[in-house]
């Protein structure tokens, strides 16, 4: 006989204690296959109380539905050290738990078993201890009664070590044995504090799910889902909200309220109008959202125009502009002398193309005649490329008044680069005849020629954004088009990074001139570069592949700070990673560490874990492994992982020289990124034209211990410390929202606000122009998108069926979409 309900089992928890929660036992508790009674905390010690939901309540449901399943569930609230006492049977508080179990199962001998609700576990490195004490709780439960069931509510994992929360305690293969079935508590990606956007996002349920199958028994999976929404006020900092986290809990009816009308962020009253508004639909992830109170919106790509160096990027359908690098921005005035790099005359061995010459020895020499038709003061710019570390000085001359322009800073951003520099400011020449000419320094640096003009100045630009704002009235529950009592607030939603080392060199190997020999030399073994064949991008996706050492051809180096981000191929063994000089800093497959070696010598190492990479899947697929090492002086810090975490730091002999990537055996590389060891880059900071014509600053942390280079905007550290430890304030890796001040608009006009990026790597992802007394984002969950879920639990993964959180804030109509359980 076939099973209608296979896939498409129900559970649900009591935990919000609402009228509708008991108006949806007492009215569709046929839908319901088990439920968590949500009544008994864990302590410390291992006694449980009751807190939650009271039984007494709970009687009349239980008796008029008997095929429920219904647990008793165990909680610890999220609170760490009671988990933590529970695992590690501190004070014998395990022990005891596991009297308190039975203890309540048999003050409750009803009960179908019990719901095991334990979080906030910790790393890795728990895994051992949280498995034996789900495998004591489950024997003991089994041991007193074998019918009774053990349900367990499991952290949403992606793989091992694969939990977005810090749960990592958490392996999935590990427990299939100790439970009846398993709830994965995948709602929360999205919570008060984070970002806006859907509690459970596609992508996120996706990585759950198929590596939950593949390890798990999925016939006895629930797939956790939200019942509930959040509402992110977005007009505001939270601090000067008077809350701690932007977002507030909304239910499916506190959605609608939203909606239709019926709330405000005046206290539900005026002077804030009501109004209806409309939602979307978020046709990925299956989710309806909205923007309360909100005038305008647009994306980074609905900008009416953008310069370069800022792009188009696109990341989980987020349409966002940012820049990559900054490019020299140079203004002339009126410009009366425009030269090439081709001299009148010249001595010696000079190179000299189309457009510029460069000296091939100290003794060469080249000469620029021009004429001035008006004595007066001028500005004179040259225009120079230094090409390399070692090419980084000549001397310019203008009537015979020498500058020797030179560089040493090896993160300086313009290197190989062609750029504007001043000769003269603001220099008298009298009608006539006048030169310039090039001579000295180092050989090779490259003269483009120069100008004469009224005025010169150069600066970094990251390019700069225009929007259109066009507020229009909206029309209230009665019907009168309304629109802010105050005014408005304009607030940009914008992704900033934690600073990283001024960038020296940035390779992923996708250049279609593969490591010329100018730059890269093999110091020992093979390497080539892999591109990919199919692709149509101008810059493919590439691997460095081979063993041995390459190197940038420069010997010059000390204090750097150096990635790489590598696989393991099938093959493989050994140690691959990064060096400079001497120093080798690597992981080692065979010893499963990140290691630090100086000539022979091990200097320190961390314990770690490494897959290697099967064939089929190195080129779309890799399991890469980012290492790295920032040497200053005699002392060196080693850092592993994405998130560049600080793993040991050991003392070293010198260590200079060449620098690059060193493998024993075959590897691939897909990026080796160089960078200064004091010097760091912040991505931070952004400025907003409003439409006033006032800049405001936004996005800037304050800082101690460093010292700020204006013309490049960024810092050095003054002391040998983490670049951490010199700010109060964190940067997080979701977005951030910045607000300006009231701003007095008129509907119905149109405004252009231009923002302009002073730091690099900043995402420009929405702007949202709203009533300065209260504007969100507000994402819940309504019928199609669980009915959605559902379907995919059952058909897609073949689960057990879904675990709705919580009953009590779910549209009622779901009741009806969803097959009966009796």
């Amino acid at each position: 006989m076939r099973d209608y309900l296979k896939g498409k089992r129900c559970m649900v928890w009591s935990f919000m204690g609402n009228a509708r929660m008991y108006e949806a036992l007492r009215d569709y508790g046929d839908q319901f296959d088990t439920v968590g009674i949500f009544t008994f905390e864990v302590d410390a010690t291992g006694t449980i109380t009751e807190t939650g939901t009271s039984i007494s309540s709970m009687l009349p449901y239980i008796q008029k539905w008997p095929h429920i399943k219904w647990l008793l569930t165990i909680m610890n609230h999220g609170i760490a050290n009671i988990f933590t006492a529970l695992r590690n049977n501190e004070n014998g508080a395990k022990d005891k738990f596991l009297t308190e179990i039975i203890r309540i199962m048999n003050k409750y001998p009803w009960c179908a078993g019990v719901d095991i609700d334990l979080e906030r576990g910790g790393g890795y490195e728990n895994k051992d201890a949280a498995n034996a004490l789900f495998r004591d709780i489950y024997n003991t439960v089994k041991s007193y009664d074998a019918t009774k069931l053990v349900n367990i509510c499991l952290p949403g994992m992606t793989g091992v070590q694969g939990s977005v929360g810090g749960e990592n305690w958490c392996v999935y293969a590990d427990l299939n044995d100790y439970c009846d079935t398993a709830a994965i508590m995948s709602y929360g990606m999205a919570w008060a504090g984070s970002a806006p956007g859907p509690v459970s996002p596609r992508d996120w349920l996706e990585g759950i799910y198929d590596y939950a199958v593949s390890v798990m028994s999925p016939d006895k999976i629930f797939m956790g889902l939200p019942a509930y929404g959040w509402n992110w006020r977005i007009h505001d900092t939270p601090e000067n909200l008077g809350i701690t986290y932007r977002g507030v809990s909304n239910t499916y009816y506190a959605a609608k309220y939203w909606m239709t009308g019926v709330y405000n962020f005046t206290g539900d009253a005026p002077p804030q109008p009501f109004i209806p508004i409309v939602a979307y639909w978020d046709d990925y992830n299956k989710v309806p959202w909205a923007l309360p109170h909100v005038y305008d919106y647009m994306e980074g790509w609905d900008a009416i125009s953008w310069e370069y160096p800022l792009l188009k990027g696109v990341y989980n359908r987020r349409r966002y502009l940012t820049s990559y690098g900054k490019e020299q921005k140079a203004e002339f005035g009126t410009i009366y002398i425009d030269r090439n790099g081709v001299p009148d005359e010249y001595e010696g061995n000079v190179i000299i193309t189309d457009e510029m010459a460069s000296l091939g020895d100290d003794q060469a020499s080249a000469e620029y005649r021009f004429e001035i038709r008006e004595a007066g003061y001028y500005d004179i710019a040259v225009q120079l490329c230094f090409p390399y570390w070692d090419k980084n000085a000549i001397i310019v001359s203008l009537d015979g008044e020498s500058k020797t322009f030179s560089e040493n800073r090896l993160w300086w951003p313009y290197w190989r680069r062609v750029c504007w520099l001043t000769l003269a400011k603001g220099v008298f020449l009298q009608e006539g005849t006048h030169a310039v000419s090039i001579s000295g320094g180092v050989p090779g640096v490259q003269f483009y020629g120069f100008r004469v003009c009224s005025g010169f100045s150069e600066y970094p630009f990251a390019g700069e954004a225009s929007f259109m704002l066009s507020p229009r009235r909206f029309k209230d529950v009665n019907g009168v088009m309304v629109e802010p009592d105050r005014g408005f607030k304009l607030t940009f939603e914008m992704l900033r990074r934690k600073p990283d080392s001024a960038l020296i060199w940035y390779e992923d190997f996708r250049d279609r001139n593969i490591l010329p020999e100018n730059y890269w030399t093999v110091l020992d073994g093979e390497w080539d570069v892999w591109q990919d064949p199919d692709s149509t991008e101008s810059r493919p996706y590439s691997q460095l592949e081979g063993y041995g050492k390459l190197a940038w051809k420069y010997d010059g180096f000390s204090d750097i700070h150096i990635r790489a981000r590598l696989a393991f191929p099938q093959n493989s063994s050994g140690r691959a990673g990064v060096f400079l000089g001497d120093i080798f800093c690597c992981l080692n497959y065979d010893t499963q560490r990140v290691e630090l070696y100086q000539g022979n010598s091990l200097l320190g190492s961390y314990s770690a874990s490494f897959s290697k990479t099967a064939d089929a899947d190195l080129r779309a697929n890799p399991n890469m492994y980012t290492m790295e090492m920032r040497k200053r002086g005699n002392k060196v810090r080693v850092y592993s992982g994405a998130a560049s975490t600080l793993r040991f730091t050991v003392n070293v002999n010198g260590g200079s020289g060449y620098a690059g990537y060193c493998s024993d055996n075959r590897t691939v590389c897909e990026l080796l990124r160089l960078g200064d060891a004091w010097v760091y880059e912040p991505y931070e900071r952004f400025d907003v034209e409003l439409p006033d014509g006032t800049i405001t600053s936004f996005g800037r942390l304050a800082r101690t211990g460093v010292t700020w280079d204006d013309e490049f905007q960024v810092f050095s550290v003054n002391n040998d410390v983490e670049e951490s430890i010199t700010r109060s304030e964190d940067i997080s890796m979701d977005y951030d929202f910045f607000h300006s001040q009231l701003l007095a608009l008129s509907c119905g006009n149109d405004y252009e606000v231009k923002i302009i990026p002073k730091d690099i790597n900043i995402w420009i992802s929405r702007l949202f122009l709203g009533d300065a007394d209260g504007f969100s984002i507000l994402y819940y969950q309504d019928v199609d998108s669980l009915v959605y879920w559902a379907n995919e639990a059952a058909y897609r993964w073949k689960l057990r069926g879904i675990a709705i959180w919580s009953l009590g804030q779910e549209d009622m109509r779901l009741w009806e979409a969803l097959p009966k359980q009796i």
